[in-house]
């Protein structure tokens, strides 16, 4: 993974990759968890809106997005798919003139983690060897044994989890204990920024902000999907300032870069409270 861009990028296709060339200058933010294929899933039915969503991606101030297409059984299913249609969709990037990196990955659904083949993970996967993670999804439902079973098979598998959403599900006691100890065993928390925004609800807004307050590192994502659920660091980061954040933009630019820069290491035992 080459380092990634302080400021403007291009996308160049290359063989079975994606290459980066960097062109820096400033602050840019880099979106995780972000629905852009087209076609795929709940994301942009066509490429005429694929490309109109990452518009406004780069005019929010995003310059390096991580598709995440679901990975679930009711959408796509086949990770060997991704990587042809991110090609696909970055080479029309660049026909439109528009400056956005877009990176393969996936938002995979706890129950799809044994059913994956080792390379089908690493597929959509992200970060260097030895700190190679992957986004798994937070089910609605809740947290349970079965959620933790499943995260704790990708750890033996080598991966260490960024937890999608985790402020959007129902706020059980046994999903506050599973949250603890996914935390515990180095698990990184993805909030969604109309979470931040109270687009779903206040109650989701205050476990999103008490989240992000117990938490050293978390990044913050749009999962953005569509018009309907357009992209919204740039909202996020003014209303964490108005809470009274400090460096709010570390959730949306250095901590996701980092991610991909250097990984995440999983811990195989939790740490003792």
């Amino acid at each position: 993974m080459p380092r990634l861009p302080a400021s403007r990028v291009h996308v160049i296709v290359t063989g079975s990759s994606l290459a980066v060339t960097i062109i820096g200058d400033g602050m840019s933010f880099v979106e995780l968890h972000f629905h852009l294929l087209p076609g795929v899933d709940d994301g942009p039915s066509s490429l005429d809106e694929s490309v109109a969503l990452a518009s406004a991606a780069v005019s929010d101030g995003t310059q390096v997005v991580v598709v995440t297409p679901h990975v679930h059984p009711e959408h796509i299913t086949d990770p060997s798919e991704i990587l042809d249609r991110t090609r696909e969709l970055g080479e029309q990037l660049q026909r439109e003139s528009l400056q956005l990196s877009v990176l393969p990955g996936g938002e995979l659904a706890h129950t799809m983690v044994g059913r994956l083949a080792q390379q089908e993970l690493e597929q959509i996967a992200q970060g260097p060897q030895g700190g190679r993670w992957l986004l798994l999804e937070a089910p609605f439902a809740g947290l349970d044994g079965n959620f933790e079973a499943a995260a704790d098979e990708l750890r033996e598998r080598g991966f260490g989890i960024v937890l999608a959403h985790p402020e959007r599900v129902t706020q059980t006691p046994e999903t506050r204990a599973s949250l603890v100890r996914e935390l515990s065993l180095g698990s990184l928390l993805q909030l969604t920024a109309g979470s931040l925004l109270g687009v779903n609800g206040a109650a989701v807004r205050g476990t999103a902000l008490a989240l992000l307050d117990r938490v050293p590192r978390a990044v913050i994502a749009s999962d953005a999907h569509g018009s309907h659920r357009p992209p919204a660091l740039r909202l996020a980061i003014e209303a964490l300032l108005a809470a009274g954040e400090r460096n709010p933009d570390r959730f949306a630019s250095t901590i996701p870069r980092s991610l991909l820069e250097r990984g995440l290491v999983p811990r195989r035992e939790a740490l003792v409270a």
